[in-house]
């Protein structure tokens, strides 16, 4: 027991004041006598024994004295701490992201957090929440007590194929705790990236024990005028050398020959495969690893063959530019470069880039209803299009590169960091731009999206090396280019993610990534997503969330296929099966589960204040008795 007013003891030194005060008190009584002779020897007598006297009847003082006591424990407000049960609420988390799908011991470690679920769910107003969305929502089960929802919810929580990330789960479940003797409980089988919330502690849970694997952390397809290359690197997990049969599939309508690797413990290695073209266009092939371990999801990967496009590239300028003409020629044997001056233009075409160069800016209505979905900016001189009200400051004085976005897929693996820049142009951004690179006198490379076209500006003559060593910048600025091109292919495809990434294969993305589907107007409403479990999705609009499986998907427009794209792990961290953090419990047992729950504190002063009351109502009969 504790006392949340321990102050109130002080009083406690009124006690001898009210003892006192009950012996010093007279006692007369009045009695009519025909004489006082007979009571002289009395009065003698009973001065000789005062004391005793006084001391004849102590009910009363007893009486009061407990009752003061009583007032003053009630006053220092005694409190009961007690395990939490009915009070507070608990917020159980389940990891079900992809590494969840490992076996322990004949059983995933899924249901082995789903059985530890079902312990702690008891006794306390419970939510149930899971770390990757269901139908839009992380909530598997809102609040309740009714034992018999939750177990069901617990049972009912589906595995998905997407990589480990607890961050939106766990931030939204501090929201949902948001009292003191409120409990997160967190089951997993890593506990990385958690956030940081002092506030209300994250009860961690460990589920699974370091796994033995091996798997596919590479794949990508490339296409050549005549055939197709199958890239993939696989790793060893574990601590013995691996023998593994890797064998590539195209939906019966090829067969290739079987491949071995032999991988030493903890390493990994790559295999190639090479086929002709013919016939391959649009087929999808899957690539297998024929070998038993306790993670078979990264086990198999999948590549829809596509058609090579060309890229057309329609570039504005009224000089010559040898230097980006050669970039953009070497990006690929199928590029399309055509070259107009600003007299000549009169509407991008066909065109999937067009880059107007130099203080070429056409009007908005130049591009009609064309398709051109890519526009780059080179040294634009005056305001650009889309842009209305700009601050814009031409400067002749050098500047340098003092800061760039390391974040952005366009500036992976790249760094110009210290770029000098005899001549600039400077402006404010408009909301939807986004600064790539920047120097001390405002951005010099931005981005953006607008009216669902990608917008790309160098604020200087980038291809110009009398003001810039961009392009002599060897290996950062080809690459900078390149990954630029790579971004306005990318989003030219009828299927692409709405967060770029760098470095894929097309129609070819991950698990958990949000995709935009491009499909006619007047077709929107009547768009369906065919996942590999056969299931279908449809989709509000065009974008789809729900890639939570490995395999290949059909797009639908009413019951017509539009488009097939594959999604794949391809997650080397998951893949690891890393072991539990030190010192993190695993799966506690049922006596061990009260632990987990912080204590309830209860105030109990309400009872000692109805004793108190109850002793005074005693003591008030007994002072008022009839002698």
């Amino acid at each position: 027991m504790a006392f949340l007013n321990p102050a109130a003891f002080y009083l406690l030194g009124t006690i001898p004041v009210v003892i006192a005060l009950h012996f010093l008190k007279l006692r007369r009584q009045r009695y009519v006598v025909p004489s006082i002779l007979l009571w002289r020897a009395g009065a003698e007598a009973r001065k000789a024994n005062v004391p005793f006297q006084r001391l004849r009847n102590l009910l009363l003082p007893i009486l009061q004295t407990v009752f003061l006591l009583l007032v003053i424990v009630s006053v220092a407000r005694p409190a009961l701490h007690r395990t939490g049960t009915a009070l507070g609420k608990t917020v159980i988390v389940v990891d079900n992201s992809a590494s969840m799908q490992a076996t322990e011991l004949g059983k995933t470690r899924l249901e082995l957090a789903k059985a530890a679920a079902k312990k702690h769910a008891h006794g306390r107003n419970t939510m149930v929440m899971t770390t990757h969305a269901s139908h839009g929502t992380y909530i598997q089960q809102a609040f309740t007590t009714d034992q018999e929802k939750l177990q069901h919810a617990i049972q009912n929580i589906r595995q998905t194929h997407i990589a480990t990330n607890p961050r939106p789960a766990i931030d939204a479940a501090i929201r949902y705790a948001d009292a003191p003797q409120d409990n997160v409980l967190f089951i997993s089988d890593t506990f990385e990236n958690l956030p940081d919330t002092p506030a209300i502690p994250i009860n961690k849970i460990s589920i699974g024990r370091t796994a033995e694997n091996v798997g596919i952390v590479q794949f990508s397809v490339e296409r050549t005028t005549e055939a197709y290359t199958v890239f993939a690197a696989v790793q060893n997990w574990t601590d013995t050398p691996k023998t593994v049969d890797i064998r590539l599939e195209a939906e019966g309508k090829v067969s290739f020959d079987d491949k071995t690797l032999t991988l030493p413990a903890g390493k990994r290695d790559s295999v190639r495969f090479t086929t002709t073209a013919a016939g391959l266009d649009g087929v999808a092939i899957s690539l297998h690893l024929d070998i038993t371990d306790d993670f078979e999801l990264d086990n198999q990967v999948w590549a829809r063959l596509d058609t090579v496009k060309p890229l057309q590239i329609l570039l504005v300028s009224d000089r010559k530019q040898p230097i980006l003409q050669h970039l953009l020629r070497s990006y690929g044997n199928r590029v399309e470069l055509q070259l107009i001056s600003s007299d000549e233009y009169h509407g991008t075409g066909d065109a999937n880039i067009t880059i107007f160069d130099r203080g070429v800016t056409p009007k908005r209505d130049a591009f009609g209803t064309s398709q051109t979905q890519n526009l780059m900016f080179v040294n634009p001189m005056d305001e650009l299009l889309f842009m209305q009200e700009t601050s814009i400051q031409t400067t002749k004085t050098p500047v340098s590169v003092i800061a760039e976005n390391r974040t952005h897929p366009l500036m992976q693996d790249v760094s110009l960091m210290g770029l000098q820049v005899a001549e600039s142009v400077h402006r404010d951004l408009p909301s939807w731009g986004h600064s790539l690179v920047e120097t001390e006198k405002g951005s010099l490379i931005w981005l953006g999206t607008e009216a669902g076209r990608q917008i790309l500006v160098f604020e200087f003559d980038a291809f110009n090396p009398k003001i810039c060593a961009l392009v002599k910048t060897i290996p950062e600025g080809p690459q900078f280019i390149y990954q630029c091109l790579e971004w306005f292919e990318a989003g030219t495809a009828r299927i692409k993610p709405l967060v770029f990434q760098g470095g894929s294969t097309q129609n070819a993305f991950r698990t958990g990534e949000h995709l935009s589907i491009e499909v006619p107007t007047d077709e929107k409403s009547d768009i369906q997503v065919q996942k590999p479990d056969k299931t279908l999705v449809r989709t509000d609009g065009t974008v789809f969330t729900e890639t939570d499986q490995i395999g290949v998907y059909t797009v639908f427009v009413g019951d017509t296929p539009l488009e097939r794209f594959t999604v794949n792990l391809l997650d080397a961290t998951e893949s690891a099966l890393s072991p539990p953090a030190t010192g993190v419990k695993s799966q506690p047992q049922r006596n061990e589960i009260a632990s987990l729950q912080p204590p309830i504190r209860q105030e109990v002063w309400r009872w000692t204040a109805l004793l108190a009351f109850c002793l005074l109502t005693v003591e008030w009969w007994f002072y008022h008795r009839t002698p």
